[in-house]
């Protein structure tokens, strides 16, 4: 295969996924408009609680800098926002889950790098690295 038949093959493959993602959109539009015109309502993507609870945690440790009690406090407080049935105790419930679900990764990442740390300047077999065999 020649270089001008493989960018032709890209070409038409770019036009034919831009072709279907366009008929993807255009279909859904017209499913939202046709619901919404019947009076009915769209579906929308149901989110669990815990999941709201573990994005709001990530979102408040990347944009707030504050301290860990006013990152859940904040946390708790979208979270019922959010989510309105919930109690305050069960929203910070979920947000400390989060809390510490995300503390645990970290403290197992830490524990996985010390074992495999070993330590610098001291010697195994009292040899040192210029021949004499006192340290």
């Amino acid at each position: 295969m020649s270089m001008d038949q493989i960018y032709d093959i890209a070409v038409l493959a770019l036009v034919a996924v831009t072709a279907l993602l366009l008929g993807i959109s255009t279909a859904l539009k017209y499913y939202t408009e046709k619901m919404v015109a019947e009076g009915k309502t769209v579906p929308h993507q149901v989110v669990s609680a815990q999941e709201a609870a573990d994005a709001l945690y990530s979102e408040a440790n990347k944009l707030l800098d504050f301290t860990g009690a006013q990152k859940k406090a904040w946390g708790t407080e979208q979270l019922q926002k959010q989510k309105p049935g919930l109690t305050k105790e069960v929203a910070a419930g979920l947000i400390q889950k989060s809390y510490d679900t995300a503390h645990a990764s970290d403290n197992q990442e830490a524990s996985d790098s010390e074992e495999t740390t070993q330590p610098i300047g001291f010697l195994d077999n009292g040899d040192d690295s210029n021949g004499s065999d006192k340290a």
